[in-house]
């Protein structure tokens, strides 16, 4: 028979192994979890430091990348503006040798014209001057001064009437005084005289002379008209005494 208290020590060796077991087995696991949980620290610092690295690193390379880009851009404004400033320079001064052009042209232009200018204004001068000292001369002489020198255009066309009968208009002058002057010259051959109006001279009115009077002979034929105007007078002085009128105006010396 086995002895109770061997029996008995054997179960409290038993009992006792059971309890350091019990013991030892929790400090264990909690020593591995402490492990565990260092380990996956360690993990999670270094995967966080890897992305710190990886942030700076994408970070820079952005930086980089945007100054790059910034560069560029700044290059191309330049270049830009370099050829807009060229294109105003060189359209500046095209405008500028255009317009220095046409100056020129403008200045030899006028130089040239003066001369002709300065002549027809001379011209324009002594034709007033001389038109002026015939209407003081005509108003000089009065009617009857007048009269005869119609008289004298009449007397030169008694020719080219011809003998045929002639019908007379006179304009700007006394009816009766026009008619006894025409009876004179042209007899029995003058069939009527009748007055008229200034307008049927005005197609050879002298520019600045201020009277229109004169006869129109007319044959009753119709083949001939004739105009004895002042105006007929004053065109034939200007024709061919022009500048002799003119010397004697200006003393003998034309205005230069």
């Amino acid at each position: 028979m086995v002895r109770a208290d061997s029996v008995c020590s054997a179960h409290c060796l038993i009992k006792s192994s059971f309890v350091r077991n019990c013991e030892i087995q929790p400090a264990a696991q909690f020593q591995r979890l402490i492990v565990n949980v260092l380990f996956l620290r360690k993990i999670s610092m270094e995967e966080l430091r890897s992305a710190e690295v990886l942030d700076k690193e994408i970070r820079s390379d952005s930086v980089k990348k945007a100054e790059k880009i910034l560069a560029k851009a700044e290059e191309s404004v330049r270049q830009l503006l370099d050829g807009v400033e060229a294109r105003v320079a060189k359209e500046r001064e095209a405008a500028e040798k255009k317009s220095e052009e046409r100056i020129a042209l403008y200045a030899k232009n006028t130089d040239a014209s003066l001369p002709l200018e300065k002549q027809r204004y001379l011209v324009s001068y002594i034709h007033s001057s001389v038109v002026e000292a015939m209407n003081s001369y005509f108003d000089k002489i009065g009617a009857d001064g007048r009269l005869k020198v119609l008289r004298s255009l009449a007397e030169r066309a008694k020719e080219t009437v011809g003998g045929r009968d002639t019908d007379a208009v006179a304009v700007g002058l006394d009816e009766a005084s026009a008619e006894k002057m025409l009876r004179a010259v042209f007899g029995k051959k003058l069939a009527s005289c009748s007055s008229g109006n200034a307008v049927l001279l005005s197609g050879e009115a002298v520019e600045g002379f201020s009277r229109r009077e004169g006869i129109i002979l007319r044959t009753q034929d119709g083949t001939v008209v004739c105009r004895l105007t002042l105006d007929e007078k004053v065109h034939e002085i200007l024709d061919e005494k022009s500048c002799e009128l003119a010397k004697t105006l200006f003393g003998g010396r034309l205005p230069e």
